[in-house]
């Protein structure tokens, strides 16, 4: 701890270069993770599950796998470095409500953007979402922006841009507002998240944090889809038993997993750096839809992934400055703080 009461990022010198390497394969893998979600939801959408019916389920053996996990010991904390429910403090409690609710916006906008706009331009417009998470941990002090950081950020946006154009070509583009809202609402969600998730509630395991959300998410969505007339979709597994294999692979895959991977690499990292990083998801996306959905991989789309290794590589070789605002004490730092500067 600093004098004026700032933590190191865990990302700098003082953890040593290996933790950050560490911290940023950790957010790489998660995203090649997330990116089995574009061809998983191809796949529901053409066997009938609708987008709410599909994130309900997604996160219900999402769920069912943390607590298998967490009752084999995966990520649970030793008995002596478990903080008791009743002394985390109300600030950390509030924060984690809100990573619910960011996370829960992000997944049900981003599967209904995908219906109202091609694919492709859906997730061009999502991943603003590095962008904003620099912007809001700078003006805030939360976070150095640096010359490396920059150009890295230039580099993630740039690759993503072409990966993800690469896969309009030759395709019919779908195109309404209503799509473009529900993007950038998922991009919102998505920068809420991972800046709340950096040390919002830094007294919770990030097992028991994905576990959480996961909870959240599957009740959620299961009644807004029984409120809204999606019942049927809902209910299509039990009359057709082949969906279960895909909906308890995205649970897993696509789910349970990166989820607990990405909120780990969010506190070993940072936001912006994690942000920058989850930016390598349409790139094996694209991979991945070439391989399973027959989609041309085209060179721009190979020339943008190498730009997003190369960004990598640049914030694993520029480690963040001591004086980096990283935030608060266990108390966290909620919404309302992102406007204000870092408590001391």
């Amino acid at each position: 701890m600093s004098k004026n009461g700032i933590q190191p990022n865990p990302g700098s010198k003082t953890n040593g270069g290996k933790s950050q390497l560490a911290g940023i394969l950790i957010v790489l893998s998660a995203a090649a993770l997330f990116s089995t979600l574009g061809v998983l939801t191809n796949l529901a959408f053409e066997s009938g599950i609708s987008p709410v019916a599909f994130a309900a389920w997604r996160e219900t053996f999402g769920a069912i796998t943390m607590m298998i996990l967490l009752l084999f010991g995966v990520g649970r904390p030793a008995r002596a470095q478990r903080i008791p429910f009743s002394q985390i403090p109300k600030s950390e409690l509030r924060n984690l409500c809100i990573g619910a609710l960011a996370f829960m916006t992000y997944s049900l906008a981003i599967f209904y953007a995908f219906v109202h706009l091609t694919v492709a331009l859906a997730y061009l417009l999502f991943y603003i979402n590095p962008a904003l998470v620099t912007l809001i941990s700078t003006v805030t002090g939360r976070e150095v922006l640096t010359k490396p950081k920059l150009i890295a950020l230039l580099l993630a946006l740039g690759g993503s841009t072409m990966a993800i154009v690469g896969q309009m070509f030759g395709t019919e583009v779908r195109f309404d507002w209503i799509g473009i809202a529900l993007a950038l609402l998922a991009a919102v969600g998505m920068s809420v998240y991972i800046l709340v998730g950096r040390s919002g509630y830094s007294s919770v395991p990030a097992s028991y944090a994905t576990t959480i959300f996961l909870v959240a998410g599957a009740i959620a969505f299961a009644i807004i889809g029984f409120s809204f007339g999606d019942k049927d979709s809902l209910l299509l597994p039990f009359q057709d038993g082949s969906h279960w294999p895909l909906l308890m692979f995205a649970g897993v895959i696509a789910a349970a997993v990166p989820t607990m991977m990405l909120l780990t690499g969010i506190r070993m990292i940072g936001a912006t750096r994690s942000s920058m990083l989850q930016i390598f998801e349409p790139v094996v996306g694209s991979v991945l839809a070439a391989i399973f959905l027959a989609q041309q991989l085209y060179f721009v789309q190979i020339v943008g992934g190498a730009l997003i290794l190369i960004a990598a590589y640049i914030l694993q070789r520029s480690p963040e400055p001591e004086v980096e605002a990283a935030i608060a004490e266990p108390a966290g730092v909620s919404v309302s703080d992102l406007g204000s500067s870092v408590k001391q």
